[in-house]
Order: structure tokens, then C-alpha cells, then sequence
């Protein structure tokens, strides 16, 4: 079936897109089984990422074929995505980017970098919090740094070389104090380590924590990006609370390299439709995370600029030597 007969026979999406989309020429595919390889276990801001986009794939009958999807965690992103990079031509495996991503490959011998991979879309930009126990005393960055300052603190995070360590960093380097960095596994395990007082503070995805905040068991006491979250108003940005910096990452979908072009664009299509559906709305202003979109060449020239950024700053911490 074609992909333009497809779409007609589809009427409730009319509803859901609100823009013209120009369709990719009429192609063989999908005619397989669709692999959807998370590169972390359950539970992460990943994990949750990647079913989002499976669930409205299969709910708008978007990819008319079985979706399988698999966890496969393990060397800070590195196993999952590995797997993915050795695909190399072939359409039906996809997975979603992170910051272990680009992170990764900067500072371990993982074989591949983002550069063999395909770019489809960066659908989410990302920041994160830095948050703790509810009994702690610190009610503000300002009350953890005047603490670190005078004592040696822990802050916990997922992986030894993404987004949570690079915010710690820039924190500690703006204020000022020492710190030891403890990596997680996985979301859960970071969540764990702070429930447990392994750890003062844990840097994370607002999603991985927002059940904690919200049971009034964690505590956020800023935000990474440069404006305040929309879903968490209440919490100040680093920046406001007088630390001169701002991180966020993008989340996006990539198949192997040297993916046909058309196939390429059938999938910019379809996230495009995934991306407009309520759903997905949904899940942006729950995890507090902005929409903007780019698309194929366009994000990768996206990926390029920030794994720059990215590498600047693990060199400037010493996460590169």
C-alpha cells in the first residue's frame, strides 16, 4: 500500500495535523517488522521518550507493520547504540538520541559516533533539575553551594559522561565548590541512590524525578535551561539564582547510516505526524520539555554543533583528556 493511500484511509488524523505536509514518493515500505532499540533501561527520560513515540505510532496505525521494542542498556548508552550503528543500511531499526549520545563516543572507545547514524528529527529539547531529599535543609542552589563550600559533597547522575555530569560541572565551576561525581546505571538507580543518601543531590530529567517532586519526597532547587520550565514554574533557573550558565540536549530519532533517502524522509514524515498528535503535546508539557523541531539534514547539522559544545565541555572538566 502506498504511503499517500495510507494516509487517506486515515481520517482521524486530519484532525490531529494542522499543517501541510508534502509526502514522500510512493515507496515499498514499510513491509517489516520495526526493531526500536532503547539504549538504557525502563524507567529513564530515554525509555520514556521512545515508548511515547511507539504508543502514537501504533494508536494512528502509523507504521502498519509489528513494532518491537527492546532495552538494551549498558555502557552509558554505548551497548545500545551500538547495536543500532551496526545496522548499517538497514530501514527498520530505529532508536532515540541522548546525551550519552554524543556524550559517549567523546570520552570511551565506542566504535561509532552520531556521524553513523541517519538523522530524522530532533524532537524535544532538554534541560534538567538538581534536586533533593525533601529533608534536606537546602531550599535553594544558593543554601547547597554555601554547604559545598565547606564540605566535600556527592551529586549522582545517569552515566559517566552526560548531560547530569556536564550540569553538575558547570554548576560547581560557577559556584565555585568541589564535588564527586556518582553515576548511575539507569534513572531508577539514580533515584535509588538519593532516596538512599548515597548521594547529597542527583542532577536528572525532570520526568525521572517528577513522581518524587510531586509526592513531596524531592526537592528541585534549579533548572538548566535558560528560561524557567513551564510545567515547573515554581523553580528558578540556575542562571536567575546568579550561576552564569545554561545546558539542555536534544532529543531526537535516528536510524543506521546509509539509510535510503526516501526511507529517510518517509520517517521525517511520519514524526512529523507523531509530533502533532495530542499525545505527544502531552508528553512535552509533562516531562517540560519545548517542541522545537528540526528535521533531516537539518538536525544533522544540529547533532554536529552540539556534540562541538559537548566536547568543549567534557575537555574543560577533564572528562577528556
Amino acid at each position: 500500500m502506498s504511503l499517500l493511500k495510507k494516509f487517506v484511509v486515515l481520517p482521524v488524523m486530519a484532525a490531529v495535523l494542522t499543517s501541510p505536509l508534502t509526502l514522500a514518493k510512493d515507496i515499498d515500505y514499510p513491509t517489516k517488522r520495526l526493531n526500536y532499540t532503547i539504549a538504557f533501561g525502563p524507567g529513564g527520560g530515554n525509555d520514556l521518550m521512545s515508548r511515547t513515540v511507539v504508543d502514537i505510532l501504533k494508536k494512528y496505525k502509523l507504521y502498519d507493520r509489528n513494532i518491537r521494542v527492546d532495552n538494551l542498556a549498558g555502557g552509558s548508552g554505548a551497548v545500545g547504540f551500538n547495536h543500532v550503528a551496526q545496522q548499517a543500511g538497514n530501514p527498520y531499526h530505529l532508536t532515540s538520541t541522548s546525551g550519552n549520545f554524543l556524550g559517549t563516543p567523546l570520552v570511551s572507545n565506542t566504535g561509532w559516533t552520531y556521524q553513523d547514524f541517519t538523522p530524522i528529527g530532533l524532537l524535544a529539547q532538554d534541560a534538567m533539575f538538581i534536586v533533593v531529599r525533601a529533608d534536606s535543609p537546602y531550599q535553594s542552589a544558593k543554601d547547597f553551594v554555601e554547604h559545598a563550600k565547606q564540605n566535600r559533597v556527592t551529586i549522582g547522575g545517569t552515566g559517566a559522561a552526560g548531560p547530569e555530569r556536564v550540569v553538575a560541572s558547570l554548576f560547581a565551576e560557577s559556584a565555585g565548590f568541589t564535588y564527586d561525581y556518582v553515576p548511575s546505571q539507569d534513572g531508577g538507580g539514580m533515584v535509588t541512590s538519593l532516596t538512599s543518601k548515597s548521594v547529597d543531590a542527583i542532577v536528572a530529567n525532570p520526568s525521572e524525578v517528577s513522581g518524587q517532586i510531586k509526592a513531596g519526597n524531592f526537592r528541585p532547587l534549579a533548572y538548566s535551561e535558560a528560561q524557567r520550565s513551564t510545567i515547573y514554574k515554581h523553580v528558578p533557573t540556575f542562571k536567575e539564582q546568579g550561576y552564569d550558565f545554561a545546558f539542555s540536549l536534544p532529543r531526537g530519532v535516528v536510524m543506521p547510516k546509509d539509510v535510503d533517502k526516501d526511507v529517510q524522509q518517509w520517517w521525517v514524515e511520519t514524526l512529523q505526524r507523531v509530533v502533532d498528535t495530542p499525545e505527544w503535546k502531552e508528553y512535552l508539557e509533562t516531562n517540560s520539555l519545548s517542541g522545537n523541531t528540526v528535521w533531516g539534514d537539518d538536525f544533522a547539522k544540529n547533532l554536529a554543533a552540539t556534540n562541538a559544545d559537548f566536547e568543549r565541555v567534557l575537555t574543560q572538566i577533564g572528562a577528556i583528556k
